[in-house]
């Protein structure tokens, strides 16, 4: 029994693989770019807890209101929206 004998023709198989080596360049540059845009409009999130703790900390030394109605919630934030308007 004879092999076939498989003859390449390098041209070809280079123009038939070309766009898929380019998409694929393209997409990986562009997932790399976005992920360097968001590591610097973003921060990463251990600091937001680290801020989440340090305002949690900061909230807990000063004074604290304990509202144990709705009520009594409403009526201090009414004083507020009386405030508001009175300096407007």
């Amino acid at each position: 029994m004879k092999a076939k004998s498989l003859v390449i023709d390098e041209d070809a198989l280079i123009e038939k693989l070309l766009p898929k080596i380019e998409d694929r360049i393209k997409t990986d540059v562009v997932r790399s770019l976005i992920s360097a845009l968001e590591d610097q409009i973003y921060p990463p999130e251990s600091a937001f807890k680290g801020e989440f703790v340090r305002r949690v900390e900061k909230a807990s030394r000063g004074k604290g209101k304990v509202f144990k109605t709705t009520m009594e919630l409403e009526a201090h934030l009414k004083e507020f929206d009386h405030h508001d308007n009175v300096y407007k």
